[in-house]
C-alpha cells in the first residue's frame, strides 16, 4: 500500500512539473535571427469578427531580431511591403517591441519559443482591413526560424 502511494505521489508531482512554465526567460541569443511567419492573423479591435491572415491570403511577414533592434515587414499579396522598425526586449513570456518607425508606442506579445518555432500573440498594431483605412488590430503570429 505504501509503495502504491509513493508511486502515485511521484506521478502527481511529475505531472505538475511538466505542466508548469519555466521561470527563466529564454536567452536573448535564442530569439535573435530571421523569422518567417506561417500565420499572421490580424483581428480588428473594433470588430473582432473582422480578421485577416496575411500569410493565408498569399502575403508574407518576416521578423528580424538583432541585438537590440527589430524589423517587422508585412507584405500583403499584390502590395508594397510595410516596414516597422523597433527596439525590443523580452522577459519570461513577454516580448515587447517599441516602435521607432512605421508605428508608434509599444506592442507587447505573449510568446512561446520552442526550438525553431516562435509563437507571438496579443500585440496591437494598425492594419489596413479595407484599402486606405488603417485601424487598430490584435496580432497573432506563428514563425519558423530561417
Amino acid at each position: 500500500m505504501a509503495k502504491k502511494c509513493v508511486v502515485s505521489l511521484f506521478i502527481v508531482f511529475l505531472a505538475l512539473g511538466l505542466g508548469c512554465k519555466s521561470n527563466t526567460a529564454p536567452d536573448k541569443a535564442s530569439l535573435k535571427g530571421t523569422w518567417r511567419a506561417t500565420k499572421a492573423e490580424f483581428t480588428s479591435l473594433a470588430n473582432p469578427a473582422t480578421k485577416a491572415d496575411v500569410v493565408a491570403l498569399g502575403g508574407t511577414v518576416t521578423l528580424v531580431l538583432n541585438d537590440s533592434t527589430a524589423v517587422l515587414t508585412v507584405t500583403k499579396s499584390g502590395e508594397s511591403a510595410r516596414v516597422y522598425n523597433a527596439s525590443w526586449s523580452s522577459s519570461i513570456d513577454m516580448l515587447t517591441l517599441t516602435w521607432t518607425s512605421g508605428s508608434s508606442g509599444q506592442s507587447q506579445f505573449d510568446f512561446v519559443l520552442n526550438g525553431d518555432h516562435l509563437s507571438m500573440e496579443g500585440g496591437h498594431l494598425s492594419f489596413d482591413f479595407t484599402a486606405g483605412n488603417f485601424e487598430e488590430a490584435v496580432l497573432a503570429l506563428e514563425f519558423v526560424r530561417q
